[in-house]
C-alpha cells in the first residue's frame, strides 16, 4: 500500500470519528442534564429529558453538518473547484 493511500485511509477514518463524536457527545451531555433536572425538579414526568434529547439531536446535527461542510469546502478549494475568494 502506498503512503498516499494510507494517508487517505487515516484521513477518512479520522473524519468518521470526528463526525461521530460531534453527533453523539451533545446528545449524551444534554440527555444527562435533562435526566438530572428531572430528578431534581421534575414531578414524575420526563419533560426535561425529552427537551434534552431534542436539543442534543439538534446540536449534534448542526455540529456534524458544519464539520462536513467545512471539510468539503476545504477539499474543493484544494482541488481548484471553487475560487479562493468565496469564503462565505
Amino acid at each position: 500500500m502506498k503512503a498516499s493511500e494510507q494517508r487517505d485511509i487515516i484521513k477518512a477514518s479520522s473524519m468518521v470519528l470526528q463526525v461521530s463524536l460531534s453527533a453523539i457527545c451533545p446528545i449524551l451531555l444534554l440527555l444527562s442534564v435533562g435526566m438530572w433536572l428531572d430528578s431534581e425538579f421534575g414531578n414524575g414526568g420526563y419533560w426535561f429529558t425529552a427537551i434534552g434529547i431534542i436539543c442534543g439531536i439538534y446540536s449534534g446535527y448542526k455540529g456534524s453538518y458544519q464539520l462536513i461542510k467545512d471539510v468539503w469546502l476545504k477539499e474543493e478549494k484544494q482541488n481548484g473547484e471553487i475560487p479562493e475568494s468565496d469564503d462565505k
